[in-house]
């Protein structure tokens, strides 16, 4: 693969607050195996320095368009600012922590070349010292777009796709980019957008290493080190808008799969108060922040329940 694809490529790289790694990162991706891609760096008003630090480095390598946004726009925002600034039709969203194998942007524009409907491309990843490939394991390098948002994107709560993709920007307009109201997990919002209208492409080689790498300062819910509602209801707010999109629930065929995402919704909340009352997390069961207009009417009942029972003397002088 040869420069005139890399003029294709903007390889968007996101940060906020990783003044520690950035240069490591961006290392990664300025050694490529190919060339003429540019490399855009949008900084979140970092407040550790970082923003001085992709200065320091720009210097060093006009390869490197250094962006700040007007304000902290959270990560979906940032991704916007970014791919705004991006004149190519093929966009890599990078994360700001993680290292990049040499042939990244050659793998992944090799399957946006090779299939023109594929809207996105990914890959398995490593982490530090893993024994195995996180990521799901697919039989071709291009699949079916609602086949993959049914049969994995749907299958669990998790995502399997990685925050990081190569995307090819007609798609990113025409579905609008990433919607910022689902914050910090906006990006799976946006997969399964792309993948209910379009081909998915994936390259079966951990590509990336994710490090994980968050400073004692970096906002606790990127973080994750203890579970809150925030980021579960998110996700029950992706998935909801996503099937309400997708299926025709004026068919029975629509209607189940409908009753049947509000019951592992329901199953999901009430595991999770279970690990509440586990772990003595009064404040989980408390909330209401658990509760969705998708509830089953047994998952309010029993949210009812443990709430009036944590507010009772009796309980208090037991606890």
């Amino acid at each position: 693969m040869n420069g005139s694809v890399g003029e294709k490529i903007s390889a968007c790289i996101l940060t906020y607050n990783h003044a520690n790694v950035i240069q490591s990162t961006l290392a990664s991706i300025l050694d490529q195996s190919i060339t003429a891609y540019e490399v855009i760096v949008s900084d979140d008003c970092s407040t550790d320095g970082t923003w001085e630090r992709i200065l320091e480095l720009a210097k060093g390598n006009e390869r490197i368009k250094p962006l700040r946004t007007p304000y902290n726009l959270g990560m979906p925002g940032n991704a916007n600012f970014a791919v705004a600034y991006s004149h190519r039709p093929y966009i890599a969203l990078l994360h700001h922590d993680d290292i990049y194998r040499r042939d990244l942007l050659e793998k992944w524009a090799n399957v946006l070349e090779r299939y023109p409907k594929v809207s996105f491309v990914f890959n398995p990843y490593d982490t530090p010292n893993a024994e195995r490939q996180h990521g799901p394991r697919l039989a071709s390098e291009c699949v079916d777009g609602p086949w993959f948002f049914e049969k994995h994107l749907l299958a669990r709560w998790g995502c399997p796709v990685r925050g990081t993709a190569m995307i090819r920007k007609s798609w990113w307009e025409k579905v609008g980019g990433m919607r910022e109201q689902f914050d910090l997990i906006a990006d799976v919002d946006l997969w399964m957008r792309l993948s209910r209208e379009a081909e998915v492409g994936y390259v079966p080689e951990p590509l990336i290493r994710v490090r994980h790498l968050r400073p004692d300062y970096y906002p606790e819910i990127y973080k994750a080190t203890r579970f809150e509602w925030r980021r579960t209801i998110l996700a029950y707010e992706i998935y909801a808008a996503n099937l309400l999109a997708y299926l025709d629930l004026r068919t029975l065929k629509g209607r189940l799969q409908w009753w049947n995402f509000r019951f592992k919704l329901s199953r999901e909340t009430t595991k999770w108060l279970g690990y509440a009352v586990k772990k003595r997390r009064m404040d989980l069961i408390a909330s209401d922040e658990s509760a969705t207009p998708y509830d089953l009417w047994p998952l309010k009942v029993l949210r009812r329940m443990l709430q009036l029972t944590i507010r009772s003397p009796w309980f208090r002088m037991s606890w």
